[in-house]
């Protein structure tokens, strides 16, 4: 864990607010950042997710848990610049090392909590892989010449970036009981040929997404909060 590491437009006319408590970058390249990671993502009043996965919590340090749902809904290709403004300074100039590797790798799910407790729900920990038959994990990278730099985006190939619809702390989003909170997850370029599969390590779910297929049953929020899950993760190794 100690590497770094996830109708029919939403319209121009909704102004995202942005809180960053890291970033360098100014509120507005900041907004205007986040309005790019979720303009043109399709909306479909019944839509169905493609996936879903079980997140749990316990308030009171195991009796009772809580599984919340994460549903995911959507995987698409976003340009590296819609990310930049949202990182922190030392971060934004080693993530432009990927420049030449193409789009990287967005996905959106949304978390519902059917429980009795507050649970904290992130994608900080979640990691991309691929089946044995089309060249391992090692595949997933676009080049077989990374330098030691970029290198750290793929062993393993975590998010780079999240947004949720709810204030984070340390990457992940309280979910209150019967609230849901979508959450956004952006990794490292990845090689498009190849099935990409999600998948979560504690408590264990994973399963392959198409790119560019689904919708959304309702378009997120006008408020979203970023975080930097290079930085979570240095917390929680620190902790």
């Amino acid at each position: 864990m100690g590497r770094r590491r996830w109708p029919v437009a939403l319209g121009a006319a909704l102004l995202f607010t942005v809180l960053l408590s890291s970033c360098g970058s100014s509120t507005t390249t900041a907004s205007r950042a986040v309005r790019d990671l979720v303009a043109g993502l399709p909306v479909r009043t019944h839509a169905q997710p493609l996936k879903t996965g079980l997140d749990s919590c316990s308030p009171d340090g195991g009796f009772y848990i809580d599984q919340t749902r994460i549903s995911f809904y959507y995987m698409r290709l976003v340009p590296l610049r819609d990310v930049l403004p949202l990182l922190p300074g030392q971060e934004r100039r080693d993530a432009q090392s990927l420049a030449h590797f193409g789009k990287l790798l967005e996905v959106v799910a949304l978390a519902t909590n059917p429980g009795a407790s507050t649970c904290g729900v992130g994608l900080t920990q979640t990691v991309l892989e691929t089946a044995a038959a089309f060249g391992g994990t090692n595949h997933l990278d676009p080049s077989r010449h990374l330098s030691s730099l970029q290198n750290t985006y793929y062993q393993p190939i975590r998010p780079i970036l999240e947004l949720a619809s709810g204030p984070l702390s340390v990457c992940s989003a309280d979910v209150n009981p019967g609230a849901s909170v979508w959450l956004m997850a952006v990794f490292p370029p990845v090689r498009a040929s190849v099935p990409v599969a999600v998948v979560n390590p504690s408590p264990p779910f994973g399963f392959y997404l198409p790119l560019n297929r689904g919708a959304l049953p309702a378009p997120p929020p006008t408020t979203l909060y970023p975080a930097s899950v290079d930085h979570c993760l240095q917390i929680l190794n620190a902790g």
